[in-house]
């Protein structure tokens, strides 16, 4: 339930904005999903002394641009939704269902152009 909350007063603060942003269930769910694919990216700035019993605090610029691109997030949100996201993406790896067909188009389309790519 802890991890619930933060997600919660994320969407809240987002509906709350004038203009409010809309920030849907469905664009989380694609932003843990592929944020839980690229763990290895992820380690790539932060310190070499950095533990791996929790998410990164810091995303790299490519990674946070292909995280927007790919969900349809605005860019400025992306480090607010990764702090209330960042356990759950570094402790799971979440699968699309295979039905959604842009989950690798994705990789393909946003993350070629940020140097990040679906397989190592």
């Amino acid at each position: 339930m802890s991890e619930i909350l933060p997600i919660v007063q994320l969407l809240h603060h987002y509906a709350n904005l004038q203009p409010p942003v809309t920030i849907t269930f469905e664009q989380l769910i694609k932003f843990t999903a592929y944020a839980s694919r690229l763990k290895d990216d992820l380690l790539l700035v932060q310190p070499s002394s950095y533990s791996l019993s929790r998410g990164p605090p810091i995303l790299s610029p490519a990674i946070q641009l292909f995280l927007s691109e790919a969900c349809l997030i605005p860019l400025d949100a992306v480090p607010q939704i990764w702090v209330a996201l960042a356990n759950i993406s570094w402790t799971t790896k979440l699968e699309l269902a295979s039905t959604d067909g842009n989950f690798e188009a994705a990789y393909r389309t946003f993350g070629h152009t940020q140097g990040i790519c679906m397989y190592s």
